[in-house]
């Protein structure tokens, strides 16, 4: 960011960005694309508090200087990122990263020691600003230009709206990057140095801060759901936590034994409540009715299955393995059989009191 721009404004941008930042460093820090972003934002993050600080001291040079500083640290770090989205090895990230940061660190340097450029149209003037605009913008636009093609290539796969949402937002910031960079062109021609914006942009500046704070914080958004089991895994663990329950309790051998192979994460636990779902159906063909119907509807098939397991957990021999199966998907197919079985979870309840009903009447 870059003043002037009104105080409130520039506080309440910076704010935000800082809070997000601290926020990814405590949830999300497991992956290397992870941590680039985190690195990236703490940079700018960081450039931000020291431009704002310094320029309220007076210092408007020093100012602009350390910001572009800052940010040419954070260009190094969405440099790798966009190294990892084009196919880059993520085992290599950590010692790639560290030469990008000594270039970083030294091209850096290399702009704060010639400083800013001064006396518009002179030779000294052109040399700065090149200098200034080529470590600062030519690692930007060609990151740039391997996030919009890895953003495009991914929202032509993504089904979700709500997962390419942050490829949108991706591709609205590298815009911005060469936006900037020619508006950095610009002013060279106008005889002003780079970092030096009016009001207007400026404000566009705060903004952008805060668009990059959002896009950021979109996968905070998602580990806070996961947490309170709100995402889409958590949700199907309730709706498929009835089904399971009963079933378990009718065939109690299909239960996995604890810490078997997967973790306690939700995708494990879905994964894992699947499987045993799948294998209690199975157990139960042997208790299903002759008259059953052999391909019955889902809310036909879930009464038949409450009506198994309640004769299997009251102790009732197994008729036989009928020879026709009922609905089985192949486990190799496991969003259909997924989606499979929270339709039968949805009927359940009614299938079960249905069930359990007629049971009270018999015996009355």
């Amino acid at each position: 960011m870059t003043a002037p721009a009104p105080m409130w404004f520039v506080i309440a941008a910076i704010a935000v960005l800082c809070s997000v930042t601290l926020a990814r460093w405590i949830l999300i820090d497991s992956t290397p694309s992870a941590r680039l972003v985190n690195r990236a934002i703490t940079w700018v993050s960081v450039g931000s508090v020291a431009q704002y600080s310094v320029f309220a001291s007076g210092d408007k040079a020093v100012a602009v200087q350390l910001f572009l500083f800052c940010s040419v640290l954070a260009a190094a770090n969405l440099y790798g990122l966009a190294k990892l989205f084009d196919g880059a090895d993520p085992a290599g990230a950590r010692d790639r990263q560290r030469v990008y940061d000594v270039a970083a660190v030294l091209a850096g340097t290399t702009t704060v020691l010639i400083g800013q450029p001064e006396g518009a149209g002179g030779a000294g003037f052109w040399v700065r600003a090149v200098v200034s605009w080529t470590v600062f913008n030519v690692p930007l636009l060609v990151a740039g230009v391997h996030i919009v093609r890895a953003c495009v290539r991914d929202i032509r796969v993504e089904a979700s709206l709500l997962k390419q949402v942050p490829y949108f937002g991706l591709l609205v910031l590298a815009t911005g990057w060469f936006v900037g960079a020619s508006l950095t062109v610009v002013q060279a021609f106008e005889g002003k140095p780079p970092g030096t914006m009016s009001m207007e942009w400026s404000v566009a500046s705060c903004l952008f801060c805060v668009l990059v704070a959002l896009v950021t914080a979109v996968p905070l958004a998602q580990v806070v759901l996961a947490r309170t089991g709100w995402d889409e895994t958590g949700r199907n663990l309730r709706r498929l936590e009835p089904l399971w329950r009963d079933l378990t309790l009718a065939v109690p051998e299909v239960v996995l034994p604890a810490g078997v192979g997967l973790g306690r994460d939700p995708e494990s636990r879905l994964y894992r409540m699947t499987v045993e779902i799948r294998d209690a159906l199975m157990h139960l063909r042997s208790h299903l009715s002759a008259v059953d119907v052999p391909e019955p509807s889902v809310e036909t098939y879930a009464t038949q299955i409450a009506r198994a397991a309640r004769a299997r957990a009251a102790g009732v021999a197994p008729i036989g393995v009928r020879a026709t199966p009922f609905h089985q998907v192949s486990a190799r197919d496991m969003t259909s059989e997924l989606g499979y079985l929270l339709d039968l979870a949805h009927h359940w309840p009614r299938a079960r009191a249905l069930v359990n009903g007629r049971a009270r009447v018999s015996r009355q």
